[in-house]
């Protein structure tokens, strides 16, 4: 994948080269594409997913 970049001003430094959109254009695909919560079985492992990413 080609990235795109663009020149910003950064403070005391000039112009920088950063990161432009590293995303692929489009929506995801089907009904439950990115919805996290579908893709865990039980209560524990929402449990678990929560309590892992509440930092």
């Amino acid at each position: 994948m080609k990235y795109k970049m663009t020149e910003k001003n950064a403070p005391g430094r000039g112009k920088v080269k950063i990161l432009a959109e590293t995303y692929e254009e489009g929506e995801p695909e089907g009904f439950i594409s990115g919805r996290w919560l579908y893709k865990l079985r039980n209560r524990q492992e929402k449990i678990k997913y929560l309590k892992a990413n509440m930092k």
